[in-house]
């Protein structure tokens, strides 16, 4: 049996029909993604699933960014990519369904396979990986690949 990290989960804001089902796709993909990363029951990770509103307010207040978005992570850590984290809590991921669902729309993705990457996103950026140079960006796409295929088996 694989060990898996244990998950804060909440909701915030209003999601309609999509929070349920969403819910329990993106716990199930990010416990697993998180155990493929090499995460255990010693790690946990806090999950937020809001509505527009809701992450605006958040990117404002953290980011100084008045708008929404799809994702956003606050890592409790500053970890180099492949560092092991210590114990406790990794830090937090904040997804916006109402923009997932626009993006995934835009890009013509399935908006499962979208949460997926946007999680996966948010969990690696937990684990100390960054895209702000190309190199930096290039191992994070491989490693978000990695990830993705195992959530996807």
């Amino acid at each position: 049996m694989r060990r898996s990290p244990r998950l804060a989960f909440d909701t915030r804001g209003k999601l309609g029909e999509y929070r349920e089902e969403l819910g329990r796709e993106a716990r199930s993909a990010l416990v697993c993604a998180g155990a493929a990363a090499g995460l255990g029951p010693e790690h946990e990770i806090s999950l937020t699933l809001c509505d527009g509103p809701w992450i605006r307010r958040v990117n404002r207040y953290w980011r100084g960014i008045d708008r929404a978005t799809d994702v956003l992570s606050f890592p409790s850590y500053d970890l180099e990519p492949g560092q092991a984290p210590p114990p406790g809590t990794l830090g937090d991921i904040v997804v916006c369904l109402p923009e997932l669902r626009r993006e995934a729309r835009r890009l013509g993705v399935d908006v499962s396979a979208h949460l997926q990457l946007l999680l996966v996103h948010g969990l690696l950026h937990l684990l100390g990986h960054d895209h702000d140079a190309p190199a930096r960006e290039a191992k994070m796409q491989r490693r978000e690949r990695e990830l993705l295929e195992v959530i996807r088996k």
